[in-house]
């Protein structure tokens, strides 16, 4: 599948070089990154991904699903990105996916984008631990998505391909599917970003609506949205990272990764309704760098879930982690990084179990 990618990808740069017009200046950027996770890994009988009932221990030792080839464009006012990577739901090392595919046009005051790209929510710290997680689960947003945006200095305004869903659960803990789900909006996103010397702020929100439709043609509308805040202080050596959230049905809402804890609304049989789901997280990391080969950084993320139903409990989950990078030579680094996740309780008061690590990531820039 590789050497196919390779062979096409070639075909089309061949086939744009030739049709330029002469004295076209096109500027190509090709880059590349190889990664390697190498971790052990103990979850307890608990865990909600540990199907054995026992206590369990393994090795993740693959290839990481972020390693990624591509290219940048730029050509006057108009530029533009390829990337290809690792398909996240494939065990296969030869399953390709895009990544990213966008084009660009500066004009002037501002930057249009088409394409698919992080968008303006995107929020992670530097955690490498399955596959460069970034805390995402744990109060990390990791999105990128097919999208038209309109960049003003600090502002972005983004108008998304929007999320939904066939299947819901109820609020017995039965999964539903409806027969059908309708959009009518893309889903918005903006953010403004407040760049000093030291210290970038941003704020930033989210909506996404859709319905669920039953059988019976009967609509239930199920809107997610988040709001929040996030900076970066830069001060040399030292680097602090945070941000705080909260929103209602953010499963629904279409994270790139779905949150460690039950965010999803639910349908109320009895009265024929969706109950929503509130929530808030937050991440935080500091990093420092002692010298050109040796740093260290530690990170944190929380986040706490809560269905609108009578008797219903928090859903929450903790995680905390601790890396020393080490760069041997330019762009090559090894990330020996332990951690642990602790999923604490779900909605009904069930111990959900947690899930310790340690190892190291592997990586080649070209």
């Amino acid at each position: 599948m590789m050497k196919k990618l390779f062979v096409i990808l070639s075909a089309i740069m061949l086939a744009i070089v030739f049709a330029v017009p002469a004295g076209a200046t096109t500027d190509w950027d090709f880059y590349g990154s190889v990664r390697m996770q190498t971790f052990n890994v103990n979850q307890d009988e608990n865990n909600p991904s540990n199907k054995t009932g026992f206590d369990d221990r393994d090795s993740r030792w693959g290839l990481n699903t972020v390693s990624r080839i591509g290219a940048t464009v730029q050509n006057g006012d108009i530029g533009g990105r390829f990337e290809y990577g690792m398909n996240d739901n494939s065990t296969n090392a030869d399953d390709v996916a895009l990544r990213r595919l966008y084009g660009t046009w500066n004009f002037g005051p501002g930057e249009l984008l088409i394409g698919k790209e992080y968008t303006p929510i995107h929020f992670v710290t530097n955690q490498v631990y399955d596959n460069d997680y970034g805390l995402r689960g744990f109060g990390g947003f990791f999105t990128f998505r097919p999208m038209i945006q309109v960049k003003v200095d600090g502002f972005k305004l983004a108008l998304i391909k929007p999320r939904s869903a066939r299947t819901i659960q109820t609020t017995t803990g039965v999964r539903e599917t409806a027969a059908d789900s309708d959009t009518t909006l893309p889903k918005i996103e903006a953010s403004y970003t407040l760049a000093l010397d030291n210290v970038s702020l941003r704020v930033f929100g989210g909506y996404n609506q859709f319905d669920g439709v039953d059988n019976l043609d009967h609509d239930y509308d199920i809107t997610g949205y988040i709001y929040g805040v996030a900076g970066v202080v830069n001060t040399g050596p030292v680097t602090l990272k945070a941000m705080i959230w909260g929103g209602q049905n953010v499963d629904s809402y279409g994270l790139t990764n779905n949150p460690e804890a039950d965010a999803a609304p639910k349908f109320d049989i009895d009265e024929d309704k969706i109950k929503d789901n509130d929530g808030y997280g937050g991440i935080a990391s500091i990093g420092a760098k002692f010298n050109d080969v040796v740093g260290v950084e530690a990170g944190v993320g929380f986040i706490s879930f809560e269905d609108d139903i009578n008797g219903a409990k928090a859903d929450e989950a903790l995680a905390i982690y601790f890396q020393a990078p080490i760069t041997l030579a330019q762009g090559v680094t090894i990330v020996p990084e332990i951690g642990r996740y602790d999923y604490k309780d779900d909605g009904s008061g069930a111990d959900q179990g947690d899930e310790t690590y340690f190892g190291a990531k592997w990586q080649i820039n070209f």
